[in-house]
């Protein structure tokens, strides 16, 4: 190997171990459709992108089978994964009871990949929303009510592959949506029932992720059953299931600021993916382009001698 092969080589493998933090376009910011197949939301099981100006969502598809998202979430691979419940609302009445899959869709058309049933200590159970925790890439779900098993607001880590949930702890609360910041503070939108049927202790908490301990809270004016935190900037998003609406919302206030309606559509989950910036792909195109040429010309050398 020439002297000039190896600077080359070094040149090329060196931009490729820095370039995923090199430069990197706005996120992509991915939604979960739910609903309760009453009329009242559209597109019910699909996935599409979010507009993070507007709220509008466009749809990318529909997953087979799948008739309510609620879950959703990235790993660093850019895997998406989300849970599902069935149609319907609430549990009886009106709505059926349900369990959680786990499943792996295509984030370019929506198609299903996989789907394996969660499971606790070998039960179904209902999963209301998913994160994943930076650094260990660990998989959060928080429970619902939707399994009739009283086991809502419980914290677990799930496996991408089994589908196995491993209780973290209980959050304690009746309702709860998830997200992880950059920096591993663990978000949740939280909120109780009163013997009225009736919202309360609606606000977002900081958790434990550890115990699922609360660490602090702060009362927002609505409960978000989809949450997500820019990767860019720590800005939380969230959204109101029954009414299509995206807010910005402060943490450290619970202050909300509208962006917009999503479009009749009822969002189970958002989700953040990262792509590199076209002028980086570009110089990495380049560089492996020339390592090829330079091979090829040092292999053509040999053969003529």
């Amino acid at each position: 190997m020439t002297l000039k092969y190896m600077m080359t080589l070094t040149a090329v493998l060196a931009l490729l171990s820095v370039a995923p933090s090199v430069s990197f376009a706005d996120s992509i910011m991915y939604a979960g459709l739910g609903g309760h197949s009453n009329g009242d939301s559209t597109n019910d099981g699909s996935i599409g992108i979010t507009n993070q100006t507007t709220g509008v969502v466009t749809i990318v598809g529909h997953p087979g089978g799948v008739s309510r998202i609620t879950g959703l979430v990235f790993d660093p691979a850019g895997n998406l994964f989300g849970t599902t419940a069935v149609a319907g609302g609430f549990p009886p009445p009106p709505g059926p009871t349900s369990t959680s899959n786990l499943i792996r869709i295509n984030p370019l058309t929506g198609a299903l990949i996989s789907s394996v049933p969660i499971t606790a200590s070998g039960v179904g159970i209902s999963i209301a929303d998913l994160a994943i925790q930076p650094g260990t890439n660990a998989i959060y779900g928080i429970r619902s009510p939707l399994d009739q098993l009283d086991g809502q607001g419980l914290l677990y880590t799930i496996n991408p592959t089994t589908g196995v949930a491993t209780l973290v702890g209980n959050t304690g609360d009746f309702f709860g949506s998830i997200a992880f910041a950059p920096n591993g503070t663990l978000y949740m939108s939280a909120a109780d029932l009163d013997v009225n049927d009736n919202f309360v202790n609606i606000g977002l908490k900081t958790l434990n992720p550890l115990t699922a301990a609360t660490l602090s809270f702060v009362p927002t004016n609505d409960f978000f059953g989809a949450l997500a935190v820019r990767p860019e900037d720590s800005v939380i998003f969230a959204g109101t299931g029954d009414s299509g609406l995206l807010f910005k919302v402060n943490p450290i206030t619970g202050a909300e600021t509208l962006v917009g309606s999503t479009g009749r559509n009822f969002v189970g989950d958002f989700a953040f993916t990262r792509v590199p910036e076209p002028s980086t792909l570009s110089l990495l195109a380049l560089g492996l382009v020339g390592i090829t040429a330079h091979v090829r010309r040092r292999g053509l050398k040999q053969r003529v001698k």
